[in-house]
């Protein structure tokens, strides 16, 4: 199969997905009075709970607009031509009533995942249970022509081999699971979550409700320890050993804004301890300068920044077991020197990649004063370098890192360290580029923030490699290029509790996903 014949069964699965999408699009037209009692089929434990406004996205969709209603006819004469004509005219009755479905799509649809049920579910809210049954069998009858049949209070239906639809009057779970010998436990979960009350349902959980009230089209919470499992301890480095983050939740909320994609994360927790040393990680940071972006190109392709406070940095990681374990207490004094000389930015960024050698980075930070390098020079035999690598002393405050495959040029220069592996760039240390990073329209963005990391796909997709790629790569991979040159930057930034992150388009006048919606629909020929 050649690589235009992918292009093609691209296109065609796109083109049947957007059917089913046009559906549910249309449904959003209903309107319902509503309410909550759904909600009550969600666990308590869930470990993550994902919320999605279908007639909000749908809005920003530009659903309304002339153009997607054109194209909505074109979708609809394509399923008549693909479907049997009692299929066709229940769906076509569906799009032109939405009530016909059975389903309100003007409330929330939850996705949850719970140690007491650990399977992908979704829950959607029932207007009308035999509408909801008229529909699924008809429709049903296009794949598997599957029966409905009864549960304990509620009806069943297969729609595949590793999937399910039950619902009653009030609610409609559609479940994912793995293989046959699990569907009489999923029965039994089943029975258990349309049973639940208000009480003993997740519409207890304080996390829960704060992520209802958020404002995103789709918003979320998960638990570390819920969702990593074993995996928890490995990112709990830096805080002590009898703090445990299964007391931490983290709320999301995801928004399509004219111009660009934004995601806010805040942390949720209401244990004192967790609450005190998540006050210390933030005391250990500082408001970012934007010091050193005028020594970075403006087409530097990946830029790391931090506000560092040193000497609190320390003292967290002074906290915390292994940290304490792996460096001596008599030389304590001498690490928290080293820790509290750093001060303010500390800016690292990724200036060229390309296939001949390493890609190229810089790297400055603050430090309080001039600190001699000198005694690290002298005690390069101490540092356990591998052989044929050495430290080349350059003048009293430039020094190189020489190894077989790189060499890293590092130094201080009027309060400022820096590390660059490129010579170019080190023979150019603490001189203003033009343009520069500071010239950037993150630039203002990252300022203030304690943390940011700014992706800059428009730099990414001027790299030769890149266009190289894409000349060779034929239809598909210019379908990818055309997707990423809508796109300026990607940023993610934290400043206290909270980190954002933000797709920037280039294009800042039309809504996010109205424009996500223009290019499938061009792609796939509307």
């Amino acid at each position: 199969m050649n690589i235009h014949q992918n292009y093609n069964d691209m296109k065609k699965s796109l083109f049947l997905q957007l059917s089913v999408l046009a559906v549910l699009i249309v449904f959003v037209s209903s309107c319902s009075q509503k309410a909550a009692e759904y909600t009550n089929a969600i666990p308590a434990n869930a470990s993550g709970v994902v919320s999605i406004n279908l007639k909000t996205l749908a809005e920003k969709a530009g659903v309304n607009d002339k153009e997607n209603k054109e194209a909505l006819i074109k979708l609809t004469e394509a399923m008549k031509s693909g479907m049997n004509a009692a299929t066709f005219q229940q769906l076509e009755a569906v799009m032109k009533d939405p009530s016909k479905s059975g389903v309100d799509v003007t409330a929330p649809v939850y996705i949850f995942k719970a140690p007491t049920f650990d399977y992908t579910t979704l829950v959607a809210k029932v207007i009308d249970e035999d509408e909801l049954k008229n529909f699924l069998e008809v429709t049903q009858k296009e794949l598997s022509n599957a029966p409905i049949t009864e549960g304990d209070g509620y009806s069943l239906i297969q729609i595949t081999k590793q999937s399910l639809v039950a619902f009653n009057a009030s609610t409609l779970l559609a479940v994912d699971y793995n293989n046959a010998a699990q569907l009489d436990k999923i029965k039994e979960g089943i029975t258990s979550l349309l049973k639940q009350t208000e009480e003993n349902s997740i519409n207890q959980s304080e996390a829960f409700k704060k992520m209802q009230k958020q404002n995103g089209e789709v918003n979320m919470f998960f638990s570390p320890s819920g969702v990593l499992g074993a995996y928890t301890k490995q990112i709990n480095f830096g805080m002590p050993k009898d703090i445990d983050l299964k007391d931490l939740i983290i709320l999301g909320s995801l928004s399509f804004e004219k111009g660009k994609i934004e995601m806010v994360i805040k942390n949720h927790t209401e244990n004192p301890e967790l609450k005190a040393m998540l006050a210390k990680q933030i005391k250990s940071t500082r408001p970012i300068e934007n010091t050193f972006l005028k020594y970075f190109p403006k087409s530097t392709v990946g830029l790391l920044s931090i506000g560092v406070n040193g000497e609190e940095f320390y003292n967290l990681l002074q906290e915390n077991e292994q940290f304490r374990n792996e460096f001596s207490i008599t030389k304590a004094d001498e690490i928290k020197n080293l820790f509290s000389t750093f001060q303010n930015d500390l800016t690292i960024g990724l200036i060229n990649i390309t296939m001949s050698k390493a890609p190229s980075f810089l790297a400055y930070a603050s430090i309080q004063n001039n600190v001699s390098l000198k005694d690290l020079y002298e005690k390069k035999d101490q540092l356990g370098l591998s052989r044929g690598d050495d430290i080349v002393k350059l003048t009293d405050n430039d020094y190189v890192y020489k190894s077989r495959s790189l060499n890293i040029f590092f130094g201080i220069r009027d309060k400022q360290m820096y590390a660059t592996n490129d010579e170019i760039l080190y023979k150019n240390i603490c001189k203003d580029v033009d343009p520069s990073a500071k010239d950037t329209n993150y630039a203002s963005e990252i300022k203030g923030k304690r943390s940011a990391i700014v992706i800059n796909a428009e730099a990414i997709l001027e790299l030769p490699i890149v266009k190289m790629l894409v000349g060779y790569g034929g239809a598909e991979y210019n379908m990818y290029y055309s997707l990423g040159s809508n796109i300026s930057y990607l940023e993610a930034t934290s400043e206290s509790d909270e980190a954002h992150i933000t797709l920037q388009l280039k294009d800042k006048n039309v809504n996010a996903l109205k424009q996500v919606a223009n290019f499938v629909k061009e792609f796939a020929g509307m």
